[in-house]
């Protein structure tokens, strides 16, 4: 497996956010990846980690890469913010659970989207997202 490229922001506002989905948009044109379906899933999965980063970290950095394995090509989307972190992995994935009033269906939504998810609370405080999809 060969990482193709990697872009990395600073999320801080709404603004950042709209940049990493531009950055997605050029990546997908880079690779030659057609696929309206797939776009669609990558654009959510973008919208959904940068507003958890924002609700819940105030800020964090959100970074997409697009890596060759053999005949296929997979997206990788990470965030990680310096929020209090997920105190209950398990809870946080219940559908309807929410620390701060919202829906509780953001780690749903990024579950079925993704063909990995990985996450996890870290030591120094805040949350790590690892989002994989592959074409």
């Amino acid at each position: 497996m060969g990482l193709y490229e990697k872009r990395c922001l600073t999320i801080t506002g709404e603004d950042g956010i709209h940049q990493a989905r531009s950055i997605l948009r050029l990546l997908l044109e880079k690779t030659g990846t057609r696929d309206e379906i797939l776009e669609a899933q990558l654009l959510t999965i973008i919208d959904e980690l940068g507003k958890n980063i924002l609700r819940h970290g105030g800020s964090g950095r959100l970074c997409v890469a697009v890596v060759q394995a053999s005949q296929h090509t997979g997206f990788r989307i990470t965030a990680e913010d310096k929020g209090h972190g997920i105190a209950d992995l398990d809870l946080a994935f219940t559908p309807g659970y929410s620390e701060d009033k919202g829906l509780g269906m953001g780690l749903n939504l990024l579950k079925a989207l993704s063909d990995d998810l990985r996450v996890g609370s870290l030591l120094s405080g805040g949350a790590f997202i690892e989002v994989w999809k592959w074409t």
